[in-house]
């Protein structure tokens, strides 16, 4: 029973309410008598997104969070919030508007620590009625909130006016560079580039390299190398003439922009900047002992050289790229039409989504070579290491008949390519081809490839998904290649279902797998075991030694549980540090043994120590369910491991769980 007492003190706190401020005090004792209270413990959910609003809330006590999405754990129990919205304290109301617009709650509301919360109204009174018998109350509370918002819009458009300035000033924020205080990479692309106005109808610009700045990482620490940029980027802007500006583009490349400038005076400006950086010790500006740095730089000019804005930086790249390759400590200049390579390059379909550094680094790794007309390229069976693009000429691909004769299947032109397979899958040539005319061939070696990929592997997959589609097409395009298209097939066939990574069977393998398996085990009425694994510190491995070490990591793992778990066993990698093993004719005693002599091995696990980082216990956790011990569907078969595993990682990581027992 609620005494007069707390029914004034709900008044009182609805009155400090801008929306109810201006009612009468009998309309506010009214409403008081409508409150009630609740108590939240923390992460209890107040309201669902979704739901029609009922009543609006004002906190007496604790902290309440508006999220935009709640996670739950495998219970369905409250785990985390997603991205905040807003966040409520002591004496703030909320819910307000959803209630009176009688409108659906449009996030989610959590208690975020334990809160006592003033409701209207109780759960006990009908929110319909209450409209109806305090229709004359609800009428002024109407008024007033529209009043409060019309308030709310005064001040937020006089808010904007005055704001407009520090927007523009945290705009300008946005293309600063944080390190070294001149422009960013988002000006140079997301700005600069849609406003070229602002440089002129004629410009030019620089790149701007050191030749040798990993010296100082590796000499004196990270730290020591952001100050030297620091230094640079100082020392640059010293010498800069009025006008011209610099972008720091990419770790310690910088880019001059200089506008309304021809390209002579550029290059004039260029050799003097490259003195200038030549004789900066940049040991004295980091305070330690003398160092001199030597700087290659790239000169390129609108329109002169290219009238795509980005595509002109990329040229003046590319001259940095060949300096650097002579020795760097210099200055090179982009010349109109004298990157005749490079051109043909850009038209030719497998390097088309190339920027020109990209195309640079691919033109260093090709060699011209000359085949006169009716010259053997090379013969089918034959071993190889070379891919090979048509310069100018065609060449004919012929097969070898089964009665000896050959056949041409393809007549090859410029700008196309053949040989590929040399280079991918290790494999002798699949054809004849010979010059059907006087050929010019650009050759790409294997070695010259695979250090390409290291170098610039986004250059390798665009040129590679370029070639898949093209062979793919090819395939498609004629049934003469139908017996190798055989061959082709069983091969992708066994690529289709096979993690490339570990050699195990991937996820498409696994959910074809799944529910067959499960089917002949419901009707032989034998069991089916299906154990989840997850690795442990994964995420750690990556962070603090390398991507790489954590494929090795993966790779690792992969091994042990192709050694452990029986020939019988289906283990899949189903993503990323995931794997996935179904157990045929497997009870959940032996699944369980099984997964933990697996646990023991990964935990033996010890190739970490052979590179340089902290030490970590790799391990992997398990979860196991059983049908028909704690699973009768395959649906739930799935769940429970996915449970099972859930609850391992969260009691410590390195062990073995299994489902609940189905009780009988």
């Amino acid at each position: 029973m609620i005494d007069g007492s707390e029914f004034s003190h709900y008044a009182l706190l609805l009155k400090q309410k801008d929306i109810f401020n201006q009612l009468p005090e009998e309309d506010v004792a009214i409403l008081a008598q409508l409150c009630g209270v609740k108590q939240f413990q923390k992460g209890e959910r107040i309201f669902e997104k979704g739901n029609k609003s009922r009543q609006f809330f004002l906190i007496i006590n604790g902290e309440v969070t508006i999220s935009s999405s709640v996670e739950t754990d495998h219970k369905g129990d409250y785990a985390s919030a997603g991205r905040d919205i807003a966040r409520f304290i002591e004496g703030e109301m909320f819910g307000e508007f959803e209630f009176f617009e009688r409108d659906v709650h449009t996030a989610y509301a959590l208690a975020t620590e334990d809160t006592t919360l003033l409701v209207f109204p109780r759960d006990d009174i009908d929110v319909e009625q209450i409209f109806d018998e305090y229709a004359h109350i609800f009428a002024k509370i109407y008024h007033r909130l529209i009043s409060v918002t019309a308030s709310r819009q005064r001040f937020t458009h006089r808010l904007i006016s005055e704001k407009a300035g520090w927007l523009e000033e945290l705009k300008k924020q946005m293309f600063i560079d944080k390190l070294t205080s001149v422009y960013n990479r988002m000006y140079l692309e997301d700005e600069l580039a849609k406003n070229l106005n602002i440089l002129g109808e004629r410009f030019s610009l620089l790149v701007i390299k050191p030749d040798n700045f990993k010296l100082i990482n590796d000499t004196f620490g990270h730290e020591a190398g952001d100050t030297a940029l620091q230094a640079i980027a100082k020392r640059l802007q010293s010498i800069l003439r009025p006008g011209d500006f610099a972008v720091r583009y990419r770790g310690n490349e910088f880019i001059i922009l200089m506008p309304f400038t021809l390209l002579d005076e550029a290059i004039k400006c260029a050799h003097e900047m490259h003195s200038v950086m030549n004789s900066f010790d940049i040991g004295k500006a980091m305070q330690k002992q003398s160092l001199y740095q030597t700087y290659s730089i790239g000169v390129a000019a609108y329109p002169d050289h290219e009238t795509d804005f980005l595509e002109l930086v990329e040229k003046a790249f590319t001259k940095v790229f060949e300096q650097r390759e002579a020795g760097g400590n210099g200055v090179r200049v982009a010349q109109a039409g004298s990157d005749e390579l490079l051109n043909f390059l850009r038209k030719v379909g497998i390097f088309s989504a190339l920027k020109l550094s990209e195309l640079h680094l691919v033109a260093q790794r090709l060699q011209l070579c000359h085949f006169p007309r009716n010259t053997i390229i090379f013969k089918e069976n034959q071993e190889g290491d070379e891919l090979f693009i048509i310069k100018s000429g065609s060449t004919s691909v012929r097969i070898c008949l089964h009665d000896g004769s050959e056949k041409e299947i393809a007549l090859l032109k410029a700008g196309e390519f053949f040989g590929e397979m040399a280079i991918f899958e290790n494999a002798p040539r699949s054809a004849t081809c010979i010059a059907a005319e006087d050929c010019e061939i650009l050759c790409l070696k294997k070695d010259d490839f695979f250090d390409l990929m290291k170098r610039s592997p986004h250059a390798a997959i665009s040129i590679m998904m370029s070639m898949l589609n093209k062979t793919t097409d090819r395939l498609k395009a004629s049934g003469q290649f139908v017996a190798q298209m055989v061959k082709w097939g069983e091969e992708a066939s066994l690529r289709a279902v096979t993690d490339k990574l570990t050699g195990v069977f991937n996820r498409r393998y696994m959910e074809s797998e799944l529910e067959k398996r499960f089917e002949e085990a419901k009707n032989n009425g034998s069991p089916i075991a299906m154990i989840m694994a997850d690795m442990d510190y994964f995420r750690e491995v990556n962070e603090l030694y390398s991507h790489e070490i954590g494929d090795r990591y993966i790779v690792e793992v992969a091994k042990v549980f192709r050694n452990t778990f029986r020939k019988s066993d289906i283990i899949a990698r189903y993503g990323g540090d995931e794997f996935t093993i179904l157990l045929p004719n497997t009870d959940l005693a032996t699944a369980m043994r099984i997964a933990e002599d697996v646990r023991k091995n990964v935990e033996r696990l010890d190739f970490l120590k052979d590179f340089e980082g902290p030490f970590l216990q790799l391990s992997v956790s398990f979860g196991i369910s059983c049908y028909p011990q704690t699973a009768e569907t395959l649906s739930e078969l799935k769940e429970q491991a996915d449970k099972a595993l859930y609850d391992a990682k969260h009691a410590g990581r390195n062990r073995v769980m299994h489902a609940p027992l189905k009780q009988r």
